[in-house]
């Protein structure tokens, strides 16, 4: 039985090595164990799905079996005097098996979560990858493992490699179109923000990668669909929401929850900022609010009048939120002007 390649990775890295990794990647200690922390389960992730795919089995070992039979024992003198060197020869190993579109995604999602630049992520992610290595090399010959037991060993770890990353990353990749590019390197994979959860059209956004193979007369049904979908909100009542564009759209503000709707929160939006689409703060998401079918109606934003006096919470419908994919980041986008949101009515909980 083999163990769980994230502890087993975890146990190299002591907080000696983890002061030494960050100092060879120009980072503070603190920053380079949290980055540690997230890096080893994402390239971890990437590799398992590469385990999947035709040729992935062979690849993976190749790759394996091409580390210094030393790694694991030389380590830390690896990383005197020779960082750089360790640092580009890892991620070669990383561009090999990911491919280059895929860890340009990996190393530009790492970044972002970590709020580090792209320089010091890619110099980690380089000093990791060869540790990483040795201890699947390891594992590998410990157990009697061929190519496709290594690959076979990785794919049934997903779950627990998942469960290992930080909360916030698992859905952070999955959007970034990783995994997709991993799959399909040929095939260009939009990003799919979810701005309304389980919708129609957000499942035809995710699925554009195999949607070039069906009748060309499916597509405009299914986009009739997502369309109808939106023009009823969870109730049955019509929401307006087709609009020229940049023009704000009528927003049903709430005053106060209907009785069997429940408070609830969710990483993704609560605590997060919300722009217009001029780029102006508009508030902070304090909550989101479920109804009795256990789908999220409504998020409540906290709003600051001028110069931060009269602070108060406004309920507008989860619909109307956008998430938006910018150079630096997500941005949730709420299409209406700073003054309209601040006279709205006040949410009484």
């Amino acid at each position: 039985m083999t163990d769980n390649i994230v502890t087993s990775v975890t146990r190299f890295l002591t907080p000696e090595l983890i002061g030494k990794l960050a100092s060879a990647a120009n980072l503070d200690r603190n920053i380079g164990q949290r980055a540690t922390a997230a890096i080893v389960p994402a390239i971890l992730s990437g590799l398992a799905n590469v385990a999947g795919t035709p040729a992935g089995p062979r690849q993976l070992a190749s790759a394996v079996a091409q580390q210094p039979s030393d790694m694991l024992g030389n380590i830390v003198s690896s990383l005197t005097g020779s960082a750089p060197q360790t640092a580009a020869k890892g991620m070669d190993v990383l561009s090999t098996l990911l491919g280059g579109g895929a860890l340009g995604l990996l190393t530009s999602t790492l970044s972002k979560f970590l709020a580090v630049g792209e320089a010091p992520t890619r110099s980690l992610m380089g000093l990791l990858t060869p540790l990483i290595m040795g201890v699947l090399g390891q594992q590998q010959k410990a157990t009697g493992l061929d190519a496709n037991g290594l690959a076979r060993m990785l794919t049934q770890q997903k779950e627990e490699i998942t469960d290992a990353m930080p909360s916030g990353l698992t859905s952070l990749l999955e959007s970034s179109g990783l995994y997709q590019r991993i799959s399909s390197p040929s095939v260009t994979v939009p990003p799919v923000y979810d701005t309304a959860r389980g919708s129609t059209a957000q499942r035809m956004a995710g699925n554009w990668a195999t949607a070039r193979t069906w009748p060309y007369w499916v597509l405009p049904l299914l986009a009739l669909a997502g369309l109808l979908w939106y023009l009823l909100d969870r109730g049955g009542e019509p929401v307006r929401t087709a609009n020229p564009p940049n023009v704000a759209a009528p927003i049903s503000f709430l005053a106060k929850a209907p009785n069997d709707w429940i408070s609830a929160s969710d990483s993704d939006y609560t605590n997060q900022a919300v722009y217009n689409r001029s780029g102006e703060s508009l508030g902070t998401i304090k909550g989101l609010l479920k109804g009795p079918d256990g789908k999220v109606a409504a998020a409540v934003i906290n709003v600051s009048r001028v110069l931060g006096i009269g602070e108060k919470d406004v309920a507008v419908p989860f619909a109307a939120l956008k998430a938006e994919q910018l150079a630096s980041g997500r941005r949730i986008v709420l299409d209406i002007t700073k003054d309209g949101l601040q006279s709205a009515p006040a949410f009484q909980r």
